[in-house]
């Protein structure tokens, strides 16, 4: 047990070390060999119907449980040829055994994704990560207006007219939505030219059976890196679904950082051929941007939110009413243990990174003379293949 700890420890420690050079990681890891690693487990699952993670977290949570039981057990009632102290010395050096390889294999499988450049360095929008990000109120605006315009006029595409009285839903069933999706990914390898292993599929997202239980902690959708699948909860409204897969997706192309998911999810999204898709995106940034230009200026804000086509307004509304009405100490609880796990990864401002996405939104509209359109006014272009 001292020998195999003692090896994991050196890998491991020799991992932190790689992961100090972000464009180490991107060059050596991210565009080499992290999707040939990642596409073991994920030929593995791919077949599979249904979420493999699931039953694989609960079995070894019960495996583990199972075992601490059988250990106190020892503990209550030491065998004659181990003392108690002996018991306890052993127990901790498995548990710490078992930490330090389940982390390998984390970090091999996937997380070391976290330690390559930001996504802004890597497209050359900033010079240094020190860069303050600003944006005012005329900026947001003009986004804002040009984000109500598409999504009402997807809406009227989808519906006919401009409130529908009801949900907005996916025409063709969530599974065609899905591969939509995925078709969207190939539109954004061409337009950001990323790396071709972004454009490669690993298929479908997988509804959870467990979804009302991650509904109560306020997840719409999780990557699973030791199965390589991209999770969705069933139950949140389903015109969120497409930009949750597209957000998933991304962390299965090894956009790690929620900011980098939500942001390419929208991209793979906007790209899609699927007007359903699209709403989706577009709905998802105009949201980002509004919730922006309302922290600056309430009345401008408002300007926009009276433009919204009233099914517009509904779905939005709907989408809110869900979540809250989950909200309390589960979610709570949720939000910091997702909070702590972001911080240790070194993301900066843990759960807040979600929203940071909006900083993207921003700059990708720069670097495209100030349009979110994929085929908008294109600026000048630095952005290296890593995307």
């Amino acid at each position: 047990m001292t020998i195999l700890a003692a090896g994991l420890t050196s890998l491991l420690a020799l991992l932190v070390l790689f992961a100090s050079d972000p464009w180490r990681v991107e060059a050596l890891y991210v565009q080499g060999i992290g999707p040939w690693i990642q596409a073991i487990p994920n030929t593995l699952t791919r077949p599979i119907p249904f979420s493999v993670a699931e039953p694989l977290v609960v079995g070894a949570g019960a495996a583990l449980l199972a075992w601490l039981l059988r250990r106190a057990g020892l503990l209550w009632r030491p065998p004659p040829d181990q003392p108690r102290l002996r018991v306890v010395g052993h127990t901790l050096a498995a548990l710490y055994t078992a930490s330090v390889a389940v982390a390998l294999s984390f970090y091999v499988l996937w997380g070391l994704a976290y330690a390559r450049p930001i996504l802004e360095l890597r497209r050359g929008w900033i010079a240094s990560a020190d860069e303050v990000f600003e944006v005012d109120t005329d900026e947001l605006e003009v986004l804002a207006r040009a984000l109500v315009d598409r999504v009402n006029a997807l809406y009227l595409e989808l519906h006919g007219l401009p409130d529908g009285f009801s949900p907005t839903l996916a025409p063709d069933g969530l599974d065609a939505a899905d591969a939509a999706v995925d078709r969207g990914w190939l539109g954004v390898v061409r337009t950001l030219d990323l790396h071709p292993s972004v454009a490669r599929s690993r298929g479908p997202t997988k509804g959870i059976a467990s979804s009302l239980l991650y509904t109560w902690l306020g997840i719409g959708g999780f990557y699973f890196p030791f199965t390589a699948e991209a999770n969705i909860n069933w139950m949140a409204p389903e015109w969120q679904q497409p930009h949750t897969m597209a957000h998933e997706k991304a962390h299965q192309r090894f956009f790690a950082s929620e900011n980098e998911a939500n942001f390419y999810g929208f991209v793979a999204c906007t790209h899609s051929d699927d007007p359903f898709v699209q709403y989706s995106g577009w709905l998802f940034a105009q949201r980002q941007v509004l919730g922006a230009l309302r922290r600056l200026d309430s009345w401008a804000f408002l300007r926009q939110i009276e433009r919204r086509n009233p099914g517009v307004q509904r779905d939005v509304l709907a989408a809110y009413s869900f979540w809250t009405g989950y909200d309390g100490p589960i979610a709570d609880l949720s939000h910091a243990v997702n909070d702590a796990y972001l911080r240790v990864n070194r993301v900066q401002g843990g759960v807040q990174s979600y929203n940071r996405s909006l900083e993207l939104l921003v700059r990708y509209a720069r670097s495209r003379g100030g349009s979110l359109e994929p085929g908008g006014p294109q600026g000048p272009r630095h952005a290296p293949s890593g995307g």
